[in-house]
């Protein structure tokens, strides 16, 4: 985008009619139609309403022209900084710019350009649409249509499924296709910031640090890279204070031991000079003593073995007892109950237990909803845990039992695909890959990592 000139003469008054913009009669699209005449006539009622305010004439040209000039400033450093990778700082200063020269169209342009690497798509059609109004132009006209296209709103919908995967625990779902969209879009900054968090909460420190890096190469000043230095620092001074302890009590456990050594030394000495047999002696009893702990030892030993034999035997009974226990509460207990403690059991961690209420609601249970969402789970848990051939028969089995009109239809698809390419079976990952485009033409899965695949 070019640069804004900062010589004041060449800086036009605000005239009253550029507060109206023109509206083409033959446009097609009846909703920018419509909306740009809401702007006009919202724009002529303020029109006359400054025109009544008398004490705004007394404004002088000079006045207005040095405001537009602080406004352009802002507009190429913000331009400036965009260029460098300093998207944040980039959008507080377009921000600035837009509050002080609302009307102008780069300004509008730019601020929508950065809004939409920031992922705030609502903000960035407003700039796109008001700049579309004002200057009738073609950068703003080629991102309102984007903005409004079919093919947006899919994304949207994909982005927006990630979001609500990770609310409803379903982290590794959300993971894959925020990767899509970085793949397909890597410039834009949130899919970053929400896989470093993302790690962050799941401890996976290696993921965190990689999307910690990708984030800084497209956001060089992210809120998230101050908050990251704060918690180092205090870290480090948790760090430092817990070594000045441990330090001071070293020094202070330390000390008695060389002085005990230094007088056994010297006392040693003087008892070996006095009397050596004594000491042959002394050394021939301890010699006896050792071997006779060394005979208690083995013994010892043998005893924990067969204790360590009998703990495992009693851990064996009681697994039984609490499998038993499990699979008794499953039998007596009604859907509602069990689909609520297999969530519970999810969200803690207890795969192989929420596995065993997923596989009761299914085997016990009537109503619909529980036990689709039961088989879609019991996927889910099965591929997390690396049990992919039980993972596929759960998705083969929602596929082949439901309709597409199920919630979870094309995501069983896509991630039984995905099972099988995991797997190394590439012919039935294809074979899955092709069901989803007939079976869900239009499902948001039918993306690049698909197409990638299909292309092998």
């Amino acid at each position: 985008m070019p640069k804004k000139s900062m010589d004041i003469s060449l800086v036009e008054e605000e005239k009253s009619d550029l507060t109206f913009f023109n509206i083409e009669e033959e446009d097609e699209n009846e909703t920018l139609k419509a909306l740009k005449q809401s702007y006009v006539t919202t724009n002529y009622k303020d029109e006359t309403i400054l025109n009544l305010q008398s004490e705004l004439k007394s404004s002088s040209e000079e006045v207005s022209k040095e405001i537009k000039l602080r406004s352009y400033n802002d507009y190429n450093n913000s331009l400036e900084l965009a260029s460098r990778g300093y998207i944040t700082k980039a959008v507080e200063l377009i921000d600035s710019a837009l509050e002080i020269n609302p009307k102008d169209v780069d300004i509008l342009n730019l601020r929508g350009l950065l809004k939409l690497l920031k992922c705030d798509f609502s903000k960035a059609f407003e700039s796109f649409y008001t700049g579309l109004c004002y200057g009738n132009n073609e950068l703003s006209r080629k991102y309102v249509n984007i903005l409004s296209s079919e093919e947006f709103k899919v994304f949207l919908g994909r982005y927006n499924h990630s979001i609500r995967f990770i609310n409803e625990e379903l982290n590794q779902e959300s993971i894959h296709i925020l990767n899509n969209i970085i793949d397909e879009d890597p410039d834009l900054i949130e899919p970053y910031v929400i896989l470093y968090l993302l790690y962050n909460k799941l401890g996976n420190e290696g993921k965190k640090e990689f999307y910690f890096e990708r984030l800084r190469e497209v956001d060089k000043d992210n809120p998230i890279f101050e908050e990251d230095k704060e918690d180092n620092v205090l870290e480090t001074e948790k760090t430092s204070e817990k070594n000045e302890v441990v330090t001071t009590k070293k020094h202070k456990r330390n000390i008695l031991p060389y002085v005990i050594i230094v007088f056994l030394a010297v006392g040693l000495g003087i008892y070996h000079l006095s009397n050596k047999a004594k000491i042959d002696n002394l050394t021939s009893e301890l010699n006896t003593k050792e071997d006779k702990l060394n005979e208690v030892d083995e013994k010892l030993n043998d005893a924990n073995e067969k204790l360590d034999e009998t703990n495992k035997k009693l851990e064996e009974t009681n697994q039984v007892l609490d499998e038993t226990k499990t699979k008794k509460e499953i039998a007596t207990s009604d859907e509602s109950s069990l689909y609520k403690k297999a969530v519970q059991l999810r969200k803690a961690g207890n795969t192989e237990e929420a596995i065993l209420y997923y596989e009761g609601v299914i085997k016990y249970g009537k109503t619909k909803n529980y036990i689709s969402a039961s088989i879609y789970e019991l996927a889910s848990l099965n591929e997390k845990i690396g049990n992919y051939d039980e993972a596929i028969k759960y998705y083969k089995k929602y596929i082949n039992t439901y309709t597409p009109e199920e919630n979870y239809y094309d995501d069983a698809f896509y991630q039984l695909g995905l099972t099988y390419y995991e797997k190394g079976d590439l012919a039935k990952a294809k074979e899955t890959f092709y069901g989803l485009r007939s079976e869900v033409p239009d499902s948001m899965y039918n993306n690049s990592k698909v197409k990638e695949i299909l292309s092998e």
